[in-house]
């Protein structure tokens, strides 16, 4: 199996999380986990505020909000 990460929003969403010891969501940001078939997980991770885009450092997170 591969492991392919493609957006960065994620793993600053990991960092933040471990950084400061966040057993659950960052504030101004969701997150979802889905599984497409055995080997393909997908994580949305979606920018609600600019509290959220500050906090993983995505200035543009309007972008990425729908």
């Amino acid at each position: 199996m591969y492991n392919f990460r493609t957006d960065l929003a994620s793993e600053r969403r990991e960092i933040y999380q471990k950084a400061n010891h966040l057993e659950n969501e960052v504030p101004g940001i969701e997150s979802e986990e889905l599984q497409e078939g055995e080997n393909i997980k997908i994580t949305k991770v979606r920018i609600l505020n600019e509290q959220g885009a500050h906090a993983i450092r995505k200035a543009d997170w309007k972008l990425y909000y729908h």
